[in-house]
């Protein structure tokens, strides 16, 4: 008896568990934000979209985008300056559905360097 409610178990969790990517229904992006300074904002020029106040070495959230690309231009709103960012390559090709990650450092000439990173 033991034996037959344990395997029931074991299936129902097995059911019940999906990735995280099972049911998006487009592209979604998080910012990685590999500085020692808060981003107050950062704003994806392509689609209006807003991150707030992602924490140094830290993550937003993920938001999911009609259209995004590997590059595209932001700009990033700190407490001690501001940041715009466009991309030297535009790559046309539209992501497909997934989970992606911009990763964001600043130089110490002001310049930021972007790592695009599938998730």
């Amino acid at each position: 008896m033991k034996k037959i409610v344990s395997l029931i178990a074991v299936v129902i969790i097995f059911l019940s568990c999906d990735d995280r990517d099972d049911n998006l229904t487009s592209p979604n992006i998080r910012i990685a934000n590999k500085t020692n300074i808060e981003f107050n904002l950062v704003e994806v020029i392509a689609d209006s979209l807003f991150y707030e106040n992602v924490v140094a070495d830290g993550f937003s959230s993920y938001l999911a985008y009609d259209e995004a690309f590997e590059a595209m231009p932001f700009t990033i709103e700190a407490d001690s300056a501001d940041f715009s960012f466009i991309p030297d390559n535009l790559d046309f090709d539209p992501l497909p559905i997934g989970l992606y990650t911009y990763e964001i450092s600043i130089t110490e000439e002001g310049e930021i360097e972007l790592i695009f990173k599938v998730d």
